[in-house]
């Protein structure tokens, strides 16, 4: 029988379309559980010690005294905008992906591994949990990274980026207005946090993902509209997994 591996994985540059392409095939297979880093963390952290937005902790009293802990640190690295430590994005997303292996449920993730370490860590526990594994990685150049930067807004109480102010505006709550978050109008930051933690590791960090978590590995033109990537990817499906989707 045909089958997909259990894990799918969406890796690029800032601005590539990892989250969009994520949420149309969570679209495609509903079953699946979403990894995103980010969230994944701060749902933990409100779960364990209450919402980042709450200044005063609130303990679930049922939680384990080494998950507020981590709870804790997380939250607080957090509101400094530092990242979270290295043993405690382990420890929470280990255990994620733990629970989902259990339950047998298949998982889509988005954006991991930017840093060696990080692929290095997440390749090997992959391994070790004898998941099969697909990266598919949306190769993006850094001017059209900036151009799609200059061009993200959100809207208040989503996460969602719309590609233009006018898209924006049609979905933004009645009185509010669209922003752009600071990291897409530094410019500078941008450029370099392609070069440190993307154009200068992609080839190493997908073989590591190869060699360390045998994984198979696509790479996709990135710079295509959203919904030509996304029938590349369905095409990947149906070449080498047998899968055709409509």
């Amino acid at each position: 029988m045909n089958q997909l591996p259990q894990i799918i994985i969406l890796y690029g540059p800032p601005n590539a379309g990892k989250g969009t392409q994520s949420e149309f095939l969570k679209k495609i297979f509903p079953e699946r559980y979403h990894l995103d880093f980010g969230s994944e963390l701060r749902a933990f952290v409100a779960k364990h010690v209450g919402d980042m937005k709450q200044l005063e902790e609130t303990v679930n009293p049922s939680s384990k005294s080494q998950d507020i802990e981590v709870a804790r640190r997380v939250k607080s690295d957090m509101m400094q905008s530092n990242p979270a430590q290295s043993d405690d994005l382990k420890y929470i997303i280990e255990s994620a992906i733990v629970d989902c292996v259990t339950r047998g449920q298949d998982m889509i993730i988005e954006g991991p591994g930017r840093l060696v370490e990080e692929a290095q860590w997440l390749s090997g526990f992959l391994d070790q949990e004898k998941v099969k594994v697909c990266i598919f990685h949306l190769h993006v150049a850094l001017e059209e990274v900036l151009q799609r930067a200059s061009k993200r807004y959100y809207v208040p109480g989503s996460t969602k980026p719309f590609i233009s102010i006018e898209k924006a505006q049609v979905n933004c709550p009645d009185g509010q207005e669209p922003y752009r978050r600071a990291e897409d109008m530094d410019v500078e930051g941008t450029k370099k946090r392609y070069w440190e933690m993307y154009a200068k590791n992609f080839a190493l960090i997908t073989s590591i993902y190869q060699l360390g978590a045998r994984s198979d590995v696509f790479t996709l033109d990135g710079r295509k509209p959203i919904a030509e990537v996304s029938q590349d990817i369905l095409a990947y499906f149906d070449r080498f997994y047998g899968i055709k989707i409509k």
